[in-house]
């Protein structure tokens, strides 16, 4: 943006329809601090209902859910989570983890963001898990979203926890909770994601791609396509291109 190209946007009109909280998100999310970013008026919305909207919902969803059993008070982590709980609560460790590094090492607050996000959409994803370890992944969000998003965060957090954000300490990773067996393999074809399926921690690039062009959601939009080529990024995506 330049004032003598006429191209500045006014924080106003931003404010005044999403918040501060959500204009100083989107600034961050928006791409590396060090480079340029095209602005979009529809990136800002994206954030403020990917984010800051969805946390807040499951925030009063989560502190309904405890009302009455103390819960409310215990947005800890689940002592020996299983099943669906025990995803989340990787899930949560892991944002903590990466945001950590992100912000004190690299000053990447743009994938520090997207790691909060990543938490929400798991949250979300098991709408049945135990609902403490579903209180324990939203405080995370909102606990680790308080530098980015103050006014939502601290909102957020006392919903869940009774306690006041700023006085507690930044939380830590719990290592036993970074070690997965397994994790959710990005399955995508073209660059577009098309299914999850969860494969093993450290399984060889073969593997993956095995598991990717096997599932339900891959072999949809592989009929009548020629594949080009396999791109396998380890515990993480296998991208199969067509053409």
């Amino acid at each position: 943006m330049s004032s003598s190209k006429g191209n500045v946007i006014a924080p106003s009109e931003i404010i005044e329809r999403y918040g501060a909280d959500a204009a100083r998100c989107y600034v961050l999310i928006i791409g590396p601090a060090d480079q340029d970013a095209a602005w979009s008026d529809t990136g800002i919305d994206g954030v403020y209902r990917r984010l800051l909207a969805r946390l807040y919902r499951l925030a009063d969803e989560l502190s309904e859910t405890g009302a009455g059993d103390g819960a409310q008070a215990r947005a800890d982590q689940p002592a020996n989570p299983e099943g669906d709980a025990l995803t989340i609560v990787r899930k949560a460790n892991w944002a903590i983890d990466k945001v950590t590094r992100d912000t004190a090492d690299r000053w990447a607050f743009n994938t520090a963001l997207s790691a909060i996000i990543e938490l929400l959409n798991e949250v979300y994803r098991y709408p049945e898990a135990d609902p403490q370890a579903r209180r324990f992944a939203t405080a995370t969000a909102a606990s680790l979203v308080f530098p980015f998003a103050p006014h939502l965060g601290s909102e957020a957090y006392e919903m869940l926890t009774g306690r006041r954000v700023w006085e507690e300490p930044w939380p830590d990773a719990d290592p036993d909770m970074l070690q997965a067996d397994t994790f959710q393999l990005v399955c995508q074809v073209n660059g577009k994601v098309r299914d999850r399926v969860d494969a093993p921690s450290g399984a060889p690039r073969d593997e993956l791609e095995r598991l990717c062009l096997e599932s339900r959601g891959v072999k949809a939009h592989l009929d009548g396509h020629e594949i080009a080529k396999v791109i396998v990024v380890p515990d993480k995506l296998v991208n199969v291109v067509v053409r």
